[in-house]
């Protein structure tokens, strides 16, 4: 089963990446004011700043939009670069609200959190894991 998901369109993942992008912004504005103070060049930090405040808007539209890809194999879920085993996963709690379901498996890498965009991918991808378990 392959299904792909935007974070724009799933809730918890827009959140996660708003954090992200967030506190990136406060760590880098936070880094400027504190070279204005000790530098006093406010025109040439400025000028930075600005220039950065574009990239990082423009890699929150990139990234909030991308799509993403998941696939559910015989004895894999892949979520690229993640790969998790699904002898590695005990269980799994299915949460409707935010389109997620989230692994509790063996390990500290691998695939923790399916995102979707669709409820009827979420239920597909329910049943596909809980034939799997059961075996």
């Amino acid at each position: 089963m392959i299904w792909s998901y935007r974070a724009i369109k799933n809730p918890l993942a827009r959140r996660k990446w708003l954090y992200f992008i967030s506190s990136l912004v406060l760590v880098i504005f936070g880094y400027g004011l504190y070279r204005i103070i000790t530098e006093g060049n406010v025109i040439r930090i400025a000028l930075l700043m600005t220039l950065f405040s574009l990239f990082i808007f423009l890699y929150a539209i990139i990234t909030l939009g991308k799509p993403r890809y998941y696939l559910l194999d015989e004895d894999l879920i892949i979520y690229k670069p993640f790969k998790t085993k699904i002898s590695d996963i005990r269980g799994f709690k299915v949460d409707e609200g935010n389109l997620v379901i989230k692994l509790d498996k063996k390990g500290i890498l691998g695939v923790k959190t399916l995102y979707f965009e669709r409820i009827e991918d979420l239920r597909e991808a329910e049943r596909w894991l809980r034939r799997r378990l059961d075996k």
